[in-house]
Formats: C-alpha cells, sequence, structure tokens
C-alpha cells in the first residue's frame, strides 16, 4: 500500500497532455512534425527519383550512345552489308552509328580500337578487309569460310557496366537480325548470275550459303572482377557508412567538453586527425576485400593496391567532411534527411550512372561516387577509359571544399556555445535560460564572500566553545547549516563555471 500511496501522490503533480498548461509545448511538438513531415518527404522523393531515375527506359536515350563504323572492303558484298548494318541504325532506340569509312583518322583497325579505349567512342563496327573475297571463294570453289570473319565488333567494358551491356546487347542484337536477310541476298544474287540451285548448293561451301556473313567481338577492355560494378557500389557505400557517419556521430557523444573546454585550433585539429586515421583503416580493410574477390583473369600490383585504396580514401574524406558540415549546422532533427539523400543519390549515380538518361543526371558527374567509380572502373580494365585528371581533381575539391567549411562551421559553434547563445545540438538555448546563466555568475562573488566569512566563523567556533564558560552546542548546531549551504553553493557556482567555458 506504500507503494501504491506514492504513485498516486507522484501522479497528482503530473498533467493531463491536453492540458492549457501544456498548449505551448503541443504546439512545439506539433510545428515540429509538420517540418519533419515536409522535409522526409522531398527527401524521399528526391532519393527515389535518382534511384529510379538514372536507370529508367534507357532505350529512349540510346542514340547518345555513339558507335565508329568503317567498312575496310570495297567489294560489292562489303558494299552490301555495309548498307544493311547502316539502315538497321536507323530507327530511333538505336545507337548513333557513325560512318568513318572515308575518314583518314580511322584508316586502321588499331586506330580505331584506340579510340575506343581513350573513351572517344562507345564502341565499333568494323567490316573486315576481304570478306568479299573470302566469301567468293567459299561460294564459287567451295573453299573454307568462317562467318565471323566478315564484321567486327569492338567493345569495352570501362565505361558504365550497365549502360555498356544495355549498348553492346542492342548492337548484337541488331547484328544477328542481319544474317537470315544477308543469307537470302547472297543466294539470290548467285541464281541472277544464271546459276541454278542445284549448281549453287552443289560447288558452294554449305557454311557460306547458311550463314555467309556473321560478327566476332572483340572486347578490348574486359572488366577484371569476378563480381559486379555493384559490388563496389556497394563497398563504396560501405566506406561512407563506417567511414563518415560512424566517427562523425562519435563526436555527437562525447563533444561537448570539447567545444567547452579546448582551444578551437586544438579542436579542429583533434577531429582532423580521427577523421584521418579512422578513413584509412577502414579504406585499408576495403582495398583487400577487393583484392580477396578479385578474378582470375586480373593480374593485381602494387600499384593497383594503392591506386584503390587512394581512390577509397578520397571518396571517403569527401563524404566525412561533408557528414561533419551538417552535424555542427543542421538541426539534428533533419540530420537523417542529409544522409539518407546523400547516400540514394549517390549510390544511384554510382549504379546506373549518368549514360544514356535524360540530360538532367548529368550532374551526377559532379558527384564522388560516380566519378569514384569511373576511375576504378580505369584501374579494373588496364587503364582504358582514363579520366582521372577530371575524376580526381573533383573529388579532392569536393573533401578541400568541406573540409574548410567544417573548420568554419566548428569554429563558429565553439563560440556561440561558449557564449550561451547555441546548444550543442545546434539549436538557440531556451528563453531566459542566458539570463538565468548571468543571474548566477553576478551572485558567485557574493557566494564566495558568504562562504569564506562561514569558514572563518567556523575556524573560531570551536574555539569559543572550548574557551568561554557557557556556550553551548547549540551555536554549533546553528553553524552547521550554514557551512553546508555554502558548501552547495560552492559546487554549484564551479559547475556553472565549468559549464560556461
Amino acid at each position: 500500500m506504500g507503494l501504491l500511496q506514492q504513485h498516486r501522490e507522484r501522479q497528482k503533480n503530473l498533467l493531463p497532455l491536453f492540458s492549457p498548461e501544456l498548449r505551448a509545448m503541443r504546439m512545439a511538438f506539433l510545428k515540429g512534425l509538420w517540418q519533419m513531415f515536409l522535409v522526409f518527404t522531398c527527401v524521399f522523393w528526391i532519393s527515389i527519383s535518382f534511384l529510379y531515375g538514372a536507370g529508367y527506359d534507357t532505350s529512349r536515350h540510346m542514340k547518345d550512345a555513339s558507335f565508329i563504323f568503317r567498312n575496310f572492303d570495297s567489294s560489292p558484298a562489303a558494299t552490301n552489308i555495309s548498307q544493311m548494318i547502316i539502315k538497321a541504325f536507323e530507327p530511333e532506340g538505336m545507337v548513333t552509328l557513325v560512318d568513318r569509312t572515308n575518314d583518314e583518322e580511322y584508316d586502321t583497325l588499331e586506330a580505331i580500337k584506340h579510340a575506343v579505349w581513350v573513351g572517344n567512342s562507345w564502341g565499333a563496327i568494323v567490316v573486315n578487309q576481304g570478306f568479299g573475297e573470302r566469301l567468293s571463294k567459299a561460294l564459287a570453289e567451295g573453299a573454307d569460310y568462317e562467318p565471323t570473319q566478315a564484321v567486327t565488333l569492338v567493345s569495352e567494358e570501362s565505361r558504365h557496366f550497365f549502360k555498356v551491356m544495355m549498348a553492346t546487347k542492342s548492337i548484337q542484337a541488331a547484328l544477328t537480325a542481319l544474317e537470315v536477310p544477308f543469307s537470302q541476298m547472297v543466294f539470290q544474287d548467285q541464281v541472277a548470275q544464271g546459276n541454278t540451285p542445284a549448281e549453287i548448293i552443289g560447288r558452294a561451301n554449305p557454311q557460306a550459303l547458311v550463314l555467309p556473313y556473321s560478327y566476332a567481338v572483340d572486347n578490348i577492355a574486359p572488366y577484371h572482377f569476378d563480381l559486379s560494378m555493384y559490388i563496389l557500389s556497394v563497398t563504396l557505400s560501405l566506406c561512407m557508412v563506417v567511414g563518415s557517419f560512424i566517427p562523425s556521430n562519435m563526436w555527437k557523444t562525447i563533444e561537448e567538453p570539447f567545444f567547452k573546454q579546448v582551444k578551437i585550433p586544438q579542436l579542429i585539429a583533434l577531429r582532423l586527425v580521427v577523421n584521418i586515421v579512422w578513413a584509412i583503416f577502414i579504406c585499408v580493410q576495403a582495398t583487400g576485400i577487393v583484392f580477396a574477390f578479385s578474378g582470375p583473369t586480373w593480374s593485381p600490383t602494387v600499384g593497383d593496391f594503392f591506386g584503390l585504396f587512394g581512390l577509397f580514401l578520397l571518396n571517403t574524406f569527401a563524404f566525412t567532411f561533408f557528414i561533419e558540415c551538417l552535424q555542427n549546422w543542421v538541426h539534428p532533427r533533419f540530420l537523417l534527411g542529409g544522409y539518407f539523400t546523400t547516400l540514394f543519390v549517390n549510390i544511384s549515380a554510382a549504379i546506373f550512372g549518368p549514360e544514356l538518361n535524360n540530360h538532367f543526371f548529368r550532374i551526377t558527374y559532379a558527384m564522388p561516387f560516380m566519378l569514384t567509380g569511373i576511375s576504378m572502373r580505369t584501374l579494373l580494365t588496364d587503364g582504358s577509359y582514363a579520366k582521372f585528371k577530371y575524376t580526381i581533381t573533383v573529388v579532392v575539391l569536393w573533401a578541400v571544399f568541406w573540409w574548410v567549411v567544417s573548420v568554419f562551421l566548428i569554429a563558429r559553434k565553439a563560440r556561440l556555445v561558449r557564449a550561451g547563445k547555441l546548444l550543442m545540438s545546434n539549436v538557440p538555448p531556451p528563453p531566459g535560460a542566458d539570463s538565468h546563466s548571468h543571474e548566477i555568475k553576478e551572485k558567485t562573488p557574493a557566494a564566495d564572500n558568504s562562504k569564506s566569512l562561514e569558514s572563518r566563523a567556523r575556524e573560531q567556533l570551536p574555539m569559543s566553545s572550548e574557551t568561554t564558560p557557557g556556550s553551548s552546542s547549540s551555536n554549533l548546531m546553528s553553524a552547521t547549516p550554514a557551512s553546508a549551504a555554502s558548501r552547495r553553493r560552492d559546487v554549484s557556482g564551479s559547475d556553472i563555471e565549468i559549464e560556461d567555458m
């Protein structure tokens, strides 16, 4: 019954949720709830728009992929197949085929491969020299014939893997669809020359009649990794979350005494050192994961290890300093929205890429995930599509920019917190809190004076009780509460002084 009575007494001091006294609290709660509803609705749609939009309906923008076409053979058969190939890629939804047959810049197969290697073209379709002559001998004399020597599709995998696959598959489908019509054309041409079907079948190589044309794929930049680029995107995400969010969240739990009692330059230097050490620790492990799952066709070197490690590290720095800025400026109510938007937008850029998309998504060319992904694919394809000057420069600029901004925000927050104008949660203190603090500071000297007077009185009191006749213990009893109060004032004042440093 005693516990129940105590519980009832405590309940009497509590207010109902809808009592008039709590109206201000309810309004503040509703305001915060409405703000979160608006902010996180925007966060949701921005994240989903990038995540789905970057990979939506790639075929509508397939024309943005440019392929070189070159005919190295002047025979009638080569001319016919060239016309059929060019015509097959005219419709919408197909890649752009640029005819370079009369262009001296691409007068050799090696020159064409180099253009694809450096990224001037997505790929190339080449009608090989001697195609017409080999086909004629096979039809007239029954000579050996290999259909795949007719056309070569030059491809690479250093661009964004998903979009390269889409473009390459569409080309292969179009070239395969031409095999039967061209076979019919060759047979009809033989009949038009006065040959009977029996004569044609009797002397021709059957392979040349059934399949006079096919193609071979020459992948000049294979992706030397057993797992897909999705896995590397997940690894980048892991570095971002573990390398960026964790140290920043750790600071949130221990930063208050540092902000109030440590010199600002030393505080900034300490945070920088911890962030760098933590990022190095995480990125070494991430690089080791990539090497542990490397494919059998990849023979990595020490340079590849440090190259991948450096890319992981730059990417992590860029996000670490950005998160630092958020945590020293943004209201804690909206921090999670900043985290989600940053993560989803960059992941969508890494997974789907800006190629073959609405041009709006080319904004992702400025995002660290996308640029780091390009550089990593260059390393994993032996140097193809090398854009290091652009990708590394932009990521370094992002990291330096956000670090400079974070330095300013840390210094600003430290000054405001020490002045009592800002709480550690990036919000102003409640009304009256600052004036109350000043009142306590003003009362502190008086408390110190009274403390010194009472301490002297305590020192003299025992002597008077021993030397003065008739002194009683009531004097001691009256002095004890005063001394206890003095000690409480002393502790309280010292606590306040530490908090305001």
